[in-house]
């Protein structure tokens, strides 16, 4: 299926081309061909919308996560805040954890972060394991920006 905003993807082709035009260093994003590219976004949308939002779909019939509604209570009602379209800091952590997705892929090294090891030693064979993780994302800087929306979200850096 081809990339399509809100059903297999934060993004669009075109907002993520224009994301990678101001950054620095995206090489990978640059040097990858189209097919790569919507593949590593739709990955990256796989994962963020695995993550434990705040508030509720803002439409119970759609596929992705966001746009969400989030309860507001004042002084004497409740209700709810509708946001309309999916909002820019999980569009910039969609094209942040693509790129992280095209820089370490399959390596022997992410596949030991996804498992939440976090030191080995080789003398007498031992592994540790960090209690907890941030939803198998690859990128620090994803996460950061969708921290605000995590249910329980803490820095764990």
């Amino acid at each position: 299926m081809a990339l399509q905003e809100g059903i297999n993807s934060f993004v669009t082709m075109e907002y993520a081309e224009e994301y990678f035009g101001g950054k620095v260093f995206a090489e990978e994003w640059d040097e990858a061909d189209a097919t790569t590219k919507e593949k590593a976004l739709k990955e990256a949308t796989r994962r963020i919308n695995r993550l434990k939002f705040k508030g509720l779909k803002a439409d119970s019939g759609q596929v992705l996560e966001f746009p969400r509604q989030f309860p507001q209570v004042s002084s004497y009602t409740f209700g709810y805040v509708e946001q309309s379209d999916i909002p820019d800091e999980v569009k910039a952590a969609t094209c942040e954890e693509a790129l992280a997705i095209l820089k370490y892929g399959n390596s022997a090294r992410t596949k030991a972060q996804e498992q939440n090891v976090i030191s080995v030693r080789v003398g007498d064979a031992s592994e540790t394991y960090k209690a907890g993780s941030f939803g198998k994302m690859h990128s620090k800087e994803a996460y950061e920006l969708l921290k605000g929306y995590v249910v329980g979200a803490v820095a764990i850096w």
